[in-house]
């Protein structure tokens, strides 16, 4: 307060004046300081998350308030708009809640403000309130259809068949967007991806399935799953212009002289064709390939006046050609290397004069280009050189750099010795080093007349080489050399002054031939390579027939008979002709083997347009006589048996053993399983009473019925650049099966077998695949029976039989008097115990199969508990019986296991084990046993512990006997129990 020095009136004036100001000061700061802590009360804003499934807020930050002073919250309302939130005052905190549960999807956020109430009922200042909803995965994503149904053509691959779309009702992308489709059946050849695009994964096939149902579902991106729902795609068959009705094997019996029919159920479907009719030309070409087979085809000699008019220098059987290596048959194969070679005798041929008179060479023989390094090296069919003192040439036959060269040195005597003459012939011709038989006639009328004859055709060079193919190089005639004589060899070059044959011939040679004083004529040539197999054409269609437009109907053939072309104007006339397409083998010991068969269909309209059909690939399988070789075939093993032919004949015994099933799971056979890892081929062969051994084999047939579905199926070589660069043997695989072809080892082509790997994508198209395998040798003249290995693929849901009933007594005794065909094996007896060979023993899968695989078991359900039924009686009885049952088997078991103990199981990778041969007598001693499953098998429990472990590839049929509460259960039955449950 101040004071003033003041009179009166005038100083009291003043007081109560500066009193007045001193009030409306004090009133103004208690004013302030109200003010100030009202703001203060709450922040500016807050912010607040709730979940959908829940009522209250996280506030941040706390509404924090004194409660001394601030009683209550209010919250304000905005005009047109809900605000679902209540808000309490809770030890000095205002607590925010939702008066319902909220929906993301209906409102994500809210907005409002919020003030405290002062006790006095004063309001604090505002504060923004900023709530947002957090999404709950509470919905999973929908379709918008119920289901989608479409259809596609047969054949092709889609980049999109269709697409499905499924949506999400929750409000946030986690949980909100659709991030993934899945197709649930994984074993159909259909793919999606992440936007529900659908399209196949390989042609589909209307014969396979006409419908494709898919189970479809959509996941958001948590990946909630959705339901499922299905996708129908069904498979529209397009009609596809071809041949149906053809034959995949056609077979064929050696030895018979009668026609084959090939397609006596050709049908052609033309679906809609883009011409008329009448403008409609079918053009069909049926070829017979048959280089693959012995010496290009089977060719028949014996009405040929040819034999009497040639002399053979490379006979089987004489005196200078044993040492030679060769292969038996009707037509025996001699094989050179380079440094093999043979001399005639002078007996036959006595120094013969080639360059003064008229001769002809006859030679069959296959060269081995690959073998040889140096191009320039000659390799000699026929040499005549000189016998003693020089080396010099006289007549030669021989191969250089893939040109056939004959040559021919004028004597001195025949003219001056100063002028040239042709005395060299150089023709360049494929066949020489295409490693295929071929059959050459040279024949030489003069010195300056050489005709070449190949496979009976007379060469005729082109115009464009006409002088210099065959390039002729002339030469003097040789010197004189009195008192020298000519030596005449065959396969190589006599060289006197080194006293040794050289320029040996690489490759096989069949027979080598000469007509001496004359040349063979154009039909004795032509009656020597005539094929003796070929297609016989068909009847020119009859006028009679209302459909047939007989008219514009051609058939033609060519020279020799293996290709035939047939035309027509409507279906009709086009299947006749087909269907009366035959083929023939008139030669009396035929070659045993394949024959493929080609057909190719070309449509023409009148307006230059044509299609051509895809072409037809099938074979023909010439068989063994059926009267000439008996042919035994044990469980497991395939021989060929020669006991029965003619004792003059020594024919070779080609002997294949291994197991005749195997079963595999689902797993084992989509990664490919080893087929035939177990096969052995022993060959062997009794020549002058002794028994010898052959180790070479021309060519392995393996055959898979039904043919392979490429789409899924395949058959491939494990490790094929390793065996290739070792090997001679040339696959060929197809969807008919594997084709080995070439001249090598016996071991060589069991490492080829075993190394064949199937795998099947699908396993369950086919649960049964039979592969049948066959060999042959001596080109082709000898052939093993055919060996057949049953591949079983086991349903993931088969289970073993598994019984905890009790058996009766009458129930053993029915067990132990199975007596069936599939429970049937062959055991090799050797010194009183089983062999325990792992390629000559049956595999013990075949007992299971029928109890593992359900579709098997014939009998009806009722059977079965019949079964189960009688063993439920006479429980006292029972376990005496089997109890006495069993110690006597433990007894048989420990008295097995010792003696199993004593034998060495053979390894796969080990070789195949000698067949013994006493006089050709192939296993005769063989005895089949039918074994009862419960007094053999219990010994493998028993003896388990001293056996040495056998290979994976074993397995062994168990009946584990287990006491368990004084009563004997059955925890394992595996045999064919086909006849147990028979009333």
């Amino acid at each position: 307060m101040t004071f003033h020095k003041c009179f009166g009136l005038v100083c009291i004036v003043v007081m109560l004046g500066e009193l007045l100001v001193a009030g409306v000061v004090t009133s103004s700061e208690i004013d302030d300081e109200y003010l100030t802590q009202k703001e203060i009360i709450l922040e500016k804003s807050y912010h607040g998350l709730i979940r959908e499934n829940e009522t209250l807020v996280e506030i941040t930050p706390l509404i924090k308030v004194n409660e001394e002073k601030i009683c209550n919250f209010h919250i304000l309302k905005k005009p047109y708009h809900e605000i679902p939130f209540e808000i309490e005052l809770v030890n000095n905190l205002g607590i925010l809640k939702a008066r319902r549960l909220l929906n993301c999807e209906n409102r994500k956020s809210y907005h409002f403000e919020i003030v405290a109430v002062y006790c006095d009922g004063t309001p604090s200042n505002t504060a923004n309130v900023h709530i947002t909803v957090i999404d709950v995965n509470e919905y999973a994503p929908t379709f918008l259809e119920p289901s989608y149904v479409t259809e596609v053509d047969e054949g092709r691959l889609y980049n999109e068949i269709l697409r499905v779309e499924a949506s999400d009702k929750d409000c946030t992308p986690l949980f909100g967007d659709v991030c993934k489709y899945e197709i649930l059946n994984n074993d159909e050849p259909f793919s999606i991806d992440n936007e529900g695009s659908i399209k196949n994964t390989e042609p589909l096939s209307h014969k396979a399935s006409h419908n494709h149902i898919l189970s479809v579902v959509a996941y958001d991106c948590a990946m909630k799953e959705s339901a499922a729902i299905m996708v129908s795609i069904k498979v529209r068959r397009v009609c596809e212009t071809k041949y149906s009705g053809m034959p995949e094997r056609i077979d064929y019996t050696s030895g018979s002289t009668e026609s084959l029919q090939l397609f006596p159920n050709a049908r052609l479907d033309l679906c809609d064709i883009s011409c008329k009719n009448e403008d409609l030309r079918i053009h069909s070409s049926i070829a017979l390939k048959t280089k693959h087979i012995s010496f290009g085809c089977d060719r028949d000699i014996s009405n040929c006046t040819l034999s009497q008019k040639v002399k053979d220098l490379l006979p089987h059987g004489a005196e200078w050609t044993k040492e030679l290596s060769y292969d038996e048959g009707v037509e025996p194969i001699f094989h050179f290397d380079g440094s093999t070679g043979v001399v005639v005798p002078a007996t036959v041929i006595e120094h013969y004069d080639f360059s003064s008179q008229a001769f002809s060479i006859l030679t069959l023989f296959r060269h081995n280009s690959q073998g040889v390094n140096n191009k320039h090296v000659k390799e000699h069919i026929v040499c005549s050189a000189d016998d003693h003192k020089m080396n010099r040439h006289h007549m030669a036959l021989f191969v250089r750099n893939c040109r056939l060269i004959f040559l021919l040195r004028k004597n001195f005597n025949e003219g001056d010795l100063n002028i040239f003459s042709p005395a060299e012939w150089r023709w360049k011709i494929p066949e020489v080093c295409d490693n295929e038989w071929h059959h050459y006639v040279l024949s030489v009328e003069d010195p300056s007349k050489v005709d070449l004859f190949i496979d009976g055709v007379r060469f005729e060079n082109s115009i464009e080489d006409r002088h210099s193919n065959p390039e002729v190089i002339d030469d003097w005639p040789l010197h004189a050399a009195h008192g020298v004589n000519t030596s005449l060899a065959i396969g190589a070059c006599y060289q006197s002054l080194e006293n040794r044959l050289k320029h040996g011939f690489n490759g096989d040679i069949s027979e080598v031939k000469v007509s001496l004083n004359s040349v063979l004529t154009a039909e004795d040539i032509k009656c020597g390579t005539t094929c003796a197999e070929h297609l016989l054409p068909p009847k020119p269609l009859q006028s009679n027939d209302e459909k047939s437009d007989y008219a514009n109907t051609q058939i033609k053939e060519n020279i020799e008979m293996n290709e035939i072309y047939i035309a027509a104007k409507n279906k009709h006339d086009i299947e006749q002709l087909m269907r009366k397409v035959q083929y023939i083998n008139i030669k009396q010991k035929p070659t045993v083997g394949r024959r493929n068969i080609e057909v190719r269909t070309t449509l023409t309209c009148n307006n230059e347009s044509s299609l051509r059909l895809p072409p037809i690939e099938t074979y023909i399988m010439v068989n063994e006589p059926i009267a000439s070789l008996g042919i035994d075939i044990d469980v497991g093993s395939t021989s060929l048996e020669t006991s029965d032919l003619s004792p003059q004949l020594n024919f070779p015994k080609i002997a294949i053993s291994g197991t005749s099933n195997k079963l595999v799971s689902y797993q084992e056979i989509k990664l490919g399983v080893h087929i035939l890892e177990k096969t052995c081929i022993n060959s062997l062969s009794k020549n002058n009473g002794k028994l010898e051994e052959k180790n070479h084999l021309d060519s392995c047939t393996v055959v898979v019925f039904p043919s392979l579905n490429p789409d899924h199926e395949d058959i491939q070589i494990d490790g094929d650049e390793s065996l290739s660069s070792s090997m001679d043997i040339k696959t060929n695989i197809n969807k008919d099966g594997v084709e080995m072809i070439g001249k090598d080892t016996i071991s060589n082509y069991i490492n080829v077998l075993r190394s064949l790997v199937y795998s099947n994508k699908k396993p369950a198209y086919y649960l049964n695949r039979v592969f049948k395998l066959s060999c042959a040798q001596q080109s082709s003249q000898y052939k093993s029976g055919e060996y057949t290995l049953t591949l079983t693929v086991l349903h993931p849901k088969q289970t073993l039989f598994k019984s905890t009933n009790v058996l009766s007594s009458p129930s053993l005794s029915k067990v132990n008097s199975i007596s069936n065909t599939n429970t049937e094996t062959t055991f090799h007896l050797n010194s009183g115990s089983i062999n325990s060979n792992d390629n000559q023993s049956t595999d013990s899968k075949v007992y299971s199969y029928s109890l593992l695989h359900t579709n098997n078991v014939q009998e009806p359900k009722s059977h079965i508990h019949s079964f189960v039924h009688k063993a439920e009686g006479s429980h006292a009885t029972m376990l005496i019986i089997l109890v006495s049952v069993f110690l006597a088997v433990l007894l048989c078991g420990v008295s097995i296991a010792r003696l199993k103990n004593s034998q060495k199981y053979i390894e796969r990778h080990q070789p195949c084990p000698k067949i013994s041969d006493d006089g050709l007598v192939w296993d005769d001693s063989a005895l089949t046993i039918t074994i009862n499953p419960i007094q053999t098998d219990v010994t493998s429990d028993a003896s388990s512990e001293s056996e040495n472990s056998e290979s994976e590839d074993d397995e062994e049929i168990s009946l584990a006997l287990v006491l368990k509460d004084g009563f004997t259960h059955i925890n394992q039955l595996e045999w064919d129990n086909s006849n147990i449950f028979q009333q």
